[in-house]
């Protein structure tokens, strides 16, 4: 009977966990894919840093992602023609009583401006 409980602790455990932490990285993994996206658009973007920021951002609003905003990303040039756009972020995320968990973001990609 003991270990029946145990087991079903364990299992209760790992569903919350679940279902705390699972937005958090659904909301990443969205992020990731629209920084994929602006990467690989066939035409240059046109405007530099301020541009694919301003793209970046409509994006982020299409998608309705709340965790983070275009002035979190790091545009910088990485050559030319190139930029390399980076994302570095925390997010905290309450599980129970006063136990919280910090998360942590970070992902790259190079866009091609003109």
């Amino acid at each position: 009977m003991l270990s029946i409980l145990v087991i079903l602790s364990l299992v209760i455990f790992f569903v919350t966990l679940a279902f705390k932490l699972g937005p958090a990285y659904l909301g990443f993994w969205t992020v990731k894919s629209v920084m994929d996206n602006v990467a690989e658009q066939s035409t240059p973007i046109t405007g530099g840093a301020r541009e694919i920021a301003n793209q970046i951002g409509k994006r982020l609003d299409i998608n309705n992602v709340g965790q983070v905003s275009a002035k979190d990303f790091k545009i910088r040039r990485a050559g030319e023609n190139l930029y390399d756009v980076t994302l570095d972020y925390e997010q905290r995320q309450h599980l129970f009583f006063n136990i919280d968990t910090v998360l942590t973001f970070a992902y790259q990609v190079q866009v091609k401006g003109q």
